[in-house]
């Protein structure tokens, strides 16, 4: 008897030691949640202050810069200047997205949209450059920029994810053309390509940001680029893209092979195919230096879907060109050239093959 009496009291102390380490172990999980908790709201609020006050003084100075009458050597240095802020505060905002929530991170990179649009725009009206086009087969009409103070400063005031209509556009309007320019056309240039169809364009050199809007099955080839790449609308084309920044809009059955030193992002976007930046020609490497860009960072898988914010499951709207061939851009030229530039339309009773997405 005294012997069940002194086992019933070892499993009563054992039952009551295992609920106390329970429960101390339950207290310490809880402890320990709380502290992650409080240092991840120390971190996103000490982001929020940061970017909203660097944002602040990226804008500040863009309206200073409307307001004073600097000579050009003095605006180029500054546009320089904002331009390395504002790939710093894109750098600061990828590093931070591992404690930000996706509605924050979508937020923020649109401030960013924003600010690179409203400097592009910003640089281009108080420094224009000559714009180079073609009109038939070999020049194209200028449309003279309407850019303005107050829709500049209109635009700093909002969050706006496009660019506005204030650009002088480079290339327009073209059909089943082969389109080439080189670096004295295209470095340091803002390249603008509006409503063109069946074409292929060789940007040879180092623009400063490239605008796209309505292209449909087309090819576009282009050297690194000092900022961005914007494009919207784009229907069926193939595209190799070296960029600090990119940004894909409304757009279907793209390929792009793609260099890009921030995250890429997309919107409003399907069957985006993506591979690894493959164009080359003579001066490639002296235009990567001239633009600044890193050869060796490129964050091609590393793309934001804005209408995909599930972190657990990968957007069905984008994915890697995996066991495909990368293509051959001297092959493809010179099949564009021998069929006249009439890729895909009707040739007589003949229909050429549409190979612009190789």
């Amino acid at each position: 008897m005294e012997g069940d009496a002194e086992n019933r009291k070892d499993q009563v102390l054992e039952r009551l030691n295992k609920r106390n380490k329970d429960r101390q172990n339950y207290l310490d999980v809880q402890s320990e949640q709380r502290s992650k908790e409080s240092v991840q709201n120390e971190g996103v609020d000490y982001f929020s202050q940061t970017f909203r006050q660097r944002t602040i003084d990226i804008e500040q100075r863009l309206k200073d810069l409307q307001c004073g009458d600097a000579p050009s050597p003095d605006l180029a240095r500054n546009f320089a200047d904002i331009t390395l802020e504002i790939q710093d505060l894109q750098r600061y905002l990828t590093a931070s997205t591992m404690f930000l929530s996706d509605f924050k991170i979508k937020s923020c990179q649109n401030i960013l949209n924003t600010l690179t649009a409203v400097s592009d725009e910003t640089r281009q009206r108080l420094m224009p450059k000559k714009k180079f086009g073609f009109s038939g087969k070999k020049t194209a009409t200028k449309q003279k920029s309407s850019a303005n103070k107050d829709i500049v400063d209109s635009k700093l005031s909002k969050t706006a994810e496009k660019l506005g209509s204030n650009f002088s556009w480079t290339i327009e309007n073209r059909n089943n053309e082969h389109i080439v320019l080189d670096s004295s056309q295209v470095n340091g240039q803002d390249i603008t390509i509006s409503n063109i169809s069946h074409c292929l364009v060789e940007l040879q050199g180092h623009p400063g940001s490239v605008q796209v809007s309505k292209a449909s099955h087309c090819t576009l080839l282009c050297g690194p680029i000092s900022r961005s790449f914007f494009a919207e609308n784009m229907d069926e084309c193939t595209l190799s893209i070296a960029c600090q920044q990119l940004r894909l809009h409304s757009s279907g059955a793209i390929r792009i092979y793609l260099h890009v030193t921030c995250r890429a992002i997309i919107e409003d976007c399907k069957d985006i195919q993506i591979g690894e930046f493959n164009y080359d020609y003579s001066e490639l490497e002296a235009d990567y230096l001239a633009s600044g860009l890193n050869k060796s960072q490129n964050n091609y898988t590393d793309v934001a879907d804005f209408n995909w914010l599930s972190p657990d499951v990968h957007s069905p709207n984008w994915s890697l060109i995996k066991d495909h061939p990368d293509p051959n851009w001297n092959a493809w030229r010179r099949d564009f050239i021998a069929n006249n530039h009439n890729i895909g339309h009707k040739q007589g009773d003949n229909v050429v093959k549409d190979t612009s997405i190789i």
